[in-house]
Formats: C-alpha cells, structure tokens, sequence
C-alpha cells in the first residue's frame, strides 16, 4: 500500500470547484452525518474527495475559520482491494498518519506516527484496532480535530466487506463525540453497493445521504482545459473547445482525454466527432460508463426510451437530461457497437468472476449476491429452495437465523435487477412458485 505526496494537486483545481457538491456533503457533517458521493465512471469523484483533503485554499474557502478545526483524510480504497479486514484498518491508519504530515501538523503526526509503527509491529487485527482508536481518540478529543475520513474508490472493497467495518466506523464516532464523518465515493449507493446486515450499524448516519455529483463542472473544466494548453503551449481556439466541450458533455476524462490528443496533433482536424471515436483511450473511457450501467438503463439508452424513462440512476447521474444523453460521443458509442444486452451469464473459476456477455460484473455484486448467483450458476437448469440457497450462500448457522425472508426476497430483488433487462419478468433468474428458484443462462 503506497501513499504518494498530492502536494501539485492545489495548481490542477481551483478552490470554489464542484462548490455545490461540497456544499452539499459539508451539510451532512455539520449535522453530525456521513454522506455518498454518487456518479458515473470518470466524472471527477476522485478530486471532489482529493480538494479538501490537499488544497489549502479549498478548504479556506469552503470552511473559512474553522478550516482548522477539520481535518480530511483521503483513503484509496482499492489499495485494499482483496485485502483481510486488518489491511484495510492498516490502510486507514496510515492514511491518516500520512494526511497529519502532508498538512504539517507535526505533533499529530509524530503521535499517530508513533501508535502505527507500534501497531504495525504487533501485527494483530485486534491491537491494530485498539491502537487505532487511541489515535483517534487523541485528535479529536485532545486536539479537538474533526476528522472525517474520505473513502474514494469504495466500490472495489465494498463486496469484500464484514459487519466489522461499519461496526468499526460508529464505534469511531461515537469515541470522537461526533468530531467524526466518513464519505464515500461509489458508482452506486451504498444500499445498492453491500448487503443490508453489513451496514446495519452505520445505517442512520448514511443510508439516503446521498450526492450526485455533476457530470459537467464549468469551472473545475475551464480551468483544468486551460492548464493543459498551457503546459503543451497550444491554444485549441475557440470553435474546436466548444465542439470538444459540446460532444463530451463536459465529462471530466473525457474532455481532458480530447484535450490532450488534440494538442499533441499539428494538422487541423475537420472531423472532430470522427476523429475522437477513433481514439482507443476515448472509447475505453465511453467504455467504462456504458458498463457502469444496469442491463434496463443500457436498454433504456439503446431504445433512447427517453418519454417514459423509469431508470431514475440515469436521470439522478445526469446521463439523460430531458430527452437525451448527456453525452453525444456515448450515443454514437451505443449505436456502433450494437451491443446486446441479453447475453448469456457464467462463472470463470480460474479469475473468480462473474461475466455478463463476457464483461466482468462482481464489482456490481455485493459479497452475498455474488455466492448467490455463483451457487444458482453452478447448479444451472435446477430448481432450488430458498433453503437450499440460504445455506449455501450464509454457511454459519448465525448468520443463517439473521435471513428473514424479507432480507432474503430483497437480495433476489437487487441481483435481478443487476442482471436482467426487465427485473419484473426475469429471462435468468425464475421463480417457481411454491418451490423455490431455477437459473437458465
């Protein structure tokens, strides 16, 4: 797990970026709550998370004289990814050693410095926690510090996740005397993202606080545009920034991806539509929001089934605004690749992943909808009892008594609704009434 200084990170955004997202997520910790940062692939997550936690000015002019009482610790959790529970407690421990250093609080640092070596040395999950808590509770008791912890990335440790870690957060918060927030960075909500019994503990401090962060953030772009053309010595001209601009939707990687192909050429381009949709590291990125989805939004933007539009993700993301996408190049995408949505589900035992139409969709799953459709595809064609699969996907006997048939029903709801097109007349996943449930692939 490696930390890497981000002290460039203030030249990159200007301090009154995705202001209102801030605004938002600040509301929820000055209520003593924690909060999602929801969006599509690409859209900027990772720097809304990253501007508190590293730029100064930021920070002053979101928080003015209490700037100094917050402290913002940013976690990439996908350092953790795969990784036992005592990992990630590891990687919030350092992270906050390492975010004290960063903001020279030199005192602070050398304490919590001190308990994770000492931690560290000892190499045991519990002692790590107990260790941890001390450090937290010396900020925000002793120094008075409010620290909230910034998770970015969450989708990749969510499957992998214990009661543990959300048992662990309130515990923090409720040391800290409420000086304590989380957010987390997601493609989905947190609802949708880890099963119900696992977030049980932290449920009413972040279940619905939820933060769709902006597809297109004008000033975070101009800014970030005008850097780029700074640093290659090309201006674009007018015409062409607002083509770009226009056919990205202001998508951040997207635009900053057309920027940096764009100043890089010497010949005009005629063709700028053509041009970036035969560019690999564009349609990779289209790639990657066209995946994001659920099989019913892909067919909601396939049909372009705008006048009826259920899929409320599509509408709450700001992929579809009015009746249409958001972003033209994703248009062009869908209707070049003539993607079908229906194809076939299977289990690849050798890379331990689940493949729709031959594209990876563990990350969708959370830990139990992941060994529920694994057991239902190992056992294709076969009626089995809500019984049967209760027992094969919680083998201990406590864990078990803890599946009411509403948990039970809830988690089949949210599988179905990853995996098929239209969840209320499921193609892969049928029940049989009064038996139980078979899976066709």
């Amino acid at each position: 797990m490696t930390l890497t200084p981000l002290k460039y990170f203030e030249s990159l955004y200007p301090e009154n970026s995705r202001e209102k997202e801030i605004h938002q997520y600040l509301t929820f910790l000055k209520k003593g709550l924690s909060a999602q940062i929801i969006g599509l692939p690409g859209t900027g997550k990772n720097n809304l998370l990253r501007l508190l936690a590293y730029n100064t000015d930021a920070r002053k002019y979101h928080l003015k004289t209490y700037e100094k009482l917050m402290h913002f610790v940013y976690i990439d959790s996908a350092e953790a990814k795969g990784r036992d529970h005592i990992d990630i407690i590891k990687l919030i421990f350092s992270s906050i050693a390492f975010s004290l250093s960063e903001r020279q609080l030199l005192e602070e640092s050398t304490k919590v410095r001190s308990l994770l070596q000492e931690a560290i040395s000892m190499n045991d999950e519990f002692l790590m926690m107990q260790f941890l808590k001390k450090a937290i509770e010396f900020l925000t008791i002793e120094k008075k510090l409010s620290l909230i912890l910034l998770f970015d990335r969450f989708d990749t440790i969510a499957p992998n996740l214990t009661e543990d870690f959300f048992a662990n957060l309130k515990t923090f918060r409720n040391l800290a005397k409420y000086r304590f927030g989380a957010i987390f960075s997601l493609k989905r909500p947190l609802d949708e993202t880890v099963d119900i019994n696992i977030l049980t503990d932290f449920s009413d401090i972040v279940t619905g606080n939820e933060i769709y962060i902006a597809i297109y953030d004008p000033i975070a772009i101009s800014f970030r545009t005008k850097y780029i053309e700074k640093m290659s010595r090309k201006s674009l001209g007018k015409d062409t920034a607002e083509k770009i601009l226009d056919l990205t939707g202001g998508h951040s990687k997207l635009t900053k991806l057309a920027y940096e192909k764009f100043v890089t050429e010497d010949e005009k381009i005629t063709d700028i539509k053509k041009y970036l949709l035969d560019k690999p590291t564009i349609i990779s990125a289209l790639g990657e929001v066209w995946q994001s989805l659920l099989p019913s939004e892909k067919l909601a933007l396939k049909n372009k089934d705008f006048e009826n539009l259920s899929e409320k993700y599509l509408t709450k993301t700001g992929l579809v605004v009015g009746k249409k996408l958001s972003i033209p190049l994703l248009v062009d995408f869908i209707e070049s690749k003539k993607i079908d949505v229906d194809e076939s589900i299977k289990y690849d035992a050798q890379r331990n992943e689940i493949l729709k139409a031959n594209n990876p969709i563990t990350q969708l799953l959370s830990s139990s909808e992941f060994k529920l459709l694994k057991f239902m595809l190992e056992n294709k064609d076969k009626v089995l009892s809500k019984n049967e699969l209760i027992n094969a996907v919680w083998t201990d006997q406590k864990t078990q008594e803890g599946v009411s048939d509403q948990a039970f029903d809830q988690i089949m709801h949210r599988l179905r609704k990853k995996i098929e097109t239209d969840p209320a007349n499921p193609t892969f996943i049928k029940t049989i009434k009064g038996t139980g449930y078979k899976l066709s692939s």
